[in-house]
């Protein structure tokens, strides 16, 4: 019983943020501007006795926009349709019979249940519904013409949410991630064929049974994190520097493809980074799909032991450019996914300048983790 006591007390301790200080800077910064321009503006336009009892809501939506961009609670059909949503309903419970203590819980209890029917759940919808409500005779003389500075202090906060999260490095609104494969099949990706589902996310979230503020995606997303982090702690250090060749073949931007194409098949290559011959800095790849657009058939019957190449044709005119690449240090975890997630089948290896020191290809991987399993296998 002492034990239950104690923890019950521990869960009014507030938990730790995951944001760092620098992102508290970047929200409050955001606030202000915002606030800075919805408030003076709204006065302007609709006076003061209606921009101050609307000033609190707006700075409530201003605090979601920026700090939790994505949020469904921020999403602009959120903001914008869950403020005037819930505004009108304070509005024409303010204006009908009821007393003023009637009339508010109504409002707030309507607004929400409305706001959910909707997907458009948005707080500071039910602070609008109670100021429509009790603001006084100052507001409920406007009537339902309350409605346009409310859509306009709504409409101006998404508007520089959408400049300032975008350039601030927070897309806005929340992107969908894109849903297949590479190759266009019904299959999942490599990574997901031994985790969890979409139909697994959406039971837990049945069973969690309360409503959660974050997207099915950042959910499904924080999972996949988790996983990695799990399974990089148990695999150990193991980066690309410990599974990478080194003695590599390369090539230059002013080689011919017919050279490039000696090359590959000689030491019997599925792609060719390309190097700037002074500084060895990696400005391309080709692989053998890019230089098969570039040959021409000698006859009607082709035999790809003798493909003859276009002439003239130089590396730099095909290569696929910037490239894919990864530094040393990234983590065996990281490379499995991008190998196999991504439809890469190979990866440079670059230093702090961009000169190629490494490449990894799908073998090195595969020999990597067979390695890493006969490590932790049970004496």
């Amino acid at each position: 019983m002492q034990e239950r006591l104690l923890e019950w007390c521990r869960s009014f301790a507030p938990t730790p943020f995951s944001a760092r200080p620098v992102e508290w800077l970047r929200a409050a910064t955001g606030i202000g501007l915002a606030l800075l321009l919805v408030i003076p503006l709204s006065a302007w336009v609709f006076g003061m006795s209606v921009a101050l009892p609307l000033a609190a809501p707006a700075a409530a939506s201003a605090v979601l926009l920026f700090v939790a961009p994505s949020s469904p609670f921020a999403q602009p059909w959120s903001v914008i349709v869950g403020s005037l949503l819930a505004a009108a309903i304070g509005i024409a419970l303010g204006a009908s019979p009821l007393s003023m203590a009637l009339a508010a819980g109504l409002a707030g209890a309507l607004a929400i249940i409305c706001l959910f029917g909707l997907r458009c759940l948005h707080p500071p919808g039910a602070a609008l519904a109670l100021v429509a409500v009790v603001g006084g005779p100052e507001l409920h003389v406007y009537g339902f013409q309350l409605l346009y500075p409310v859509a306009f202090n709504s409409l101006l906060l998404v508007t520089v949410a959408l400049i300032y999260n975008n350039l601030s490095g927070h897309p806005y609104p929340k992107p969908r991630l894109p849903k297949g494969n590479l190759h266009h099949t019904q299959d999942p990706l490599p990574s997901e064929r031994m985790s969890f589902s979409e139909d697994d996310v959406e039971r837990a979230l049945v069973d969690f049974g309360e409503y959660v503020d974050i997207t099915r995606d950042d959910l499904a997303q924080l999972i996949k994190q988790t996983e990695k982090h799990a399974l990089r702690r148990s695999m150990g250090e193991i980066t690309a520097a410990d599974i990478m060749s080194r003695d590599l073949y390369w090539s230059t931007p002013d080689c011919t493809i017919q050279r490039a194409w000696q090359s590959l098949r000689e030491h019997r290559l599925h792609s060719l980074p390309v190097l700037q011959p002074d500084s060895h800095e990696l400005v391309g790849i080709v692989t053998l799909v890019d230089l098969l657009k570039h040959f021409r058939p000698a006859s009607a019957r082709i035999n790809f032991g003798q493909l003859k190449f276009l002439r003239g044709v130089h590396l730099r005119t095909i290569m696929s450019t910037p490239v894919v690449s990864v530094t040393e240090d990234t983590h065996m975890v990281d490379l499995v996914f991008m190998l196999s997630d991504r439809g890469l089948h190979c990866l440079p290896v670059v230093d702090d300048q961009q000169r190629l020191v490494g490449m990894i290809t799908q073998t090195d991987l595969i020999a990597a983790l067979y390695r890493n399993w006969l490590k932790h296998l049970p004496d």
